[in-house]
């Protein structure tokens, strides 16, 4: 859409400063009507249900919070004493049981921004070593450049079908004082082999702290889809609790050891001023959702992504495989071409309302070109059924083809056949 230069500049009377307001305020609500019926397949998105997004459109989003005792004579900041109990009490005690952990920070407000707290509470000293995992072999893009604008050294390993190069580990370990393991699996067909990695400290480095970012399996942690770090020899976890973790754009970190919660509330409260009230509500309604609906939906993510692979495949498309399938956690990888081919795809799935996750060449391991990097739990925690998976791969293949209002069609019959979102619909 085409800028007009009197909103960048100022240059506007009341009048048209009312009629440019005016639109934007159509723009969003028509833009928010389109998302209802849309098909997202982002495996790093989510959508919030009608109780956990009420605290967003509330006066709360306005709101400090640092009364975490609910001392009477620390009310610095009024305005959210009526309602401080929802992530003092609801948020920490339903998080802290579905991650069998009982120290719990909340306040970060993205999964980089617990990255960030992460690694500076458990980096060590100035200068020390911490591992990350190769962007090449799917590990985040901003490790290394956090790792090392922290003041501490970058170094990486590999990671193949979800497990650790421990040989390579070994080495490291070995040849420098390693503080902290912070493995950060981003991009995997395969869930993260943590036993052997604590194994291997056990054995070389015991005093060299594992940290697991689960930012995109959080929620099938949760759930009991995939196992809790913690139980494997973690240190510690946490991330991003957006993706498949349906909750709002906040961060969560976890342990057992009571040090290591110093450490990171001690990181926390330099690196994270407003933590974000209303999210943090929103977060502690989402997590006491997810007490009831987690272990079936965690499952259901998993079920689909892997019929959903299957009838991509079955239509022709070229899906990765992992090791047992096309995946073991709720993401897909479909290789259509190259840029163009792609990215003229995604642009006909978003004509039909469908949105598709575009990751451009070389960003994927062991994928030179562009990808689609598709995930199941958007949809799937609406609801979507194993036959919605069918209908979307017919979509797809009707995009492919040209044929966009056939593809449209298809989005809306894979809806119709969405079965009970896992959420409470009736919250009023």
């Amino acid at each position: 859409m085409p800028i007009d230069e009197s909103v960048t500049t100022g240059a506007v009377s009341r009048e048209q400063a009312e009629r440019q307001l005016s639109g934007f305020a159509q723009r969003l609500r028509d833009g928010h009507n389109r998302s209802r019926d849309a098909l997202t397949l982002a495996p790093s998105e989510n959508r919030l249900s009608p109780l956990a997004q009420l605290p967003l459109q509330l006066d709360f989003h306005n709101r400090y919070f640092f009364n975490e005792d609910h001392d009477p004579d620390f009310w610095q900041f009024r305005g959210g004493e009526s309602v401080a109990d929802i992530e003092t009490n609801v948020a920490h005690s339903s998080l802290s049981a579905l991650a069998d952990a009982p120290f719990v920070n909340l306040r970060p407000i993205g999964g980089l921004s617990a990255m960030i707290v992460a690694i500076s509470a458990m980096g060590g000293d100035p200068g020390s070593t911490v591992v990350c995992i190769d962007p090449a072999s799917g590990g985040h893009h901003a490790s290394v450049g956090v790792i090392e604008r922290l003041g501490f050294v970058p170094v990486t390993v590999s990671v193949e079908a979800g497990a650790v190069d421990i040989e390579d580990l070994r080495k490291i370990l070995s040849s420098q004082n390693v503080s902290l393991l912070y493995l950060d699996l981003a991009n995997s067909l395969h869930l993260l082999d943590v036993a052997s990695v604590a194994a291997c400290l056990a054995e070389r480095s015991p005093h060299t702290l594992l940290h697991i970012d689960a930012s995109h399996t959080l929620g099938l942690i949760l759930g009991g889809q995939a196992p809790n770090p913690l139980d494997l020899g973690a240190t510690s976890f946490g991330g991003s609790t957006h993706k498949t973790f349906p909750g709002p754009h906040k961060g969560v970190l976890f342990t057992r050891l009571p040090h290591l919660s110093r450490l990171i509330k001690d990181a926390q409260r330099i690196l994270v001023s407003s933590h974000h009230f209303a999210a943090t509500l929103s977060l502690g309604l989402a997590a006491r959702e997810f007490q009831h609906f987690g272990p079936a939906y965690a499952r259901k993510v998993v079920t689909n992504a892997k019929r959903l692979g299957a009838e991509l495949a079955e239509r022709g498309f070229e899906v990765a495989r992992c090791t047992d399938g096309f995946t073991d956690n709720h993401m897909l990888w479909v290789d259509v071409g190259d840029a163009a081919a792609t990215n003229k795809l995604a642009g006909a799935l978003a004509e039909a309302n469908i949105r598709a996750n575009v990751q451009t060449e070389n960003e994927m391991p062991n994928i030179s070109g562009a990808v689609f990097r598709l995930g199941t739990n958007e949809v799937t925690f609406e609801g979507a059924s194993e036959t919605s998976m069918a209908l979307i791969a017919e979509a797809f293949a009707a995009a492919r083809n040209g044929a966009v209002d056939r593809a449209a069609k298809y989005r809306a019959q894979a809806r119709q056949a969405f079965e009970s979102p896992y959420f409470f619909a009736d919250t009023e």
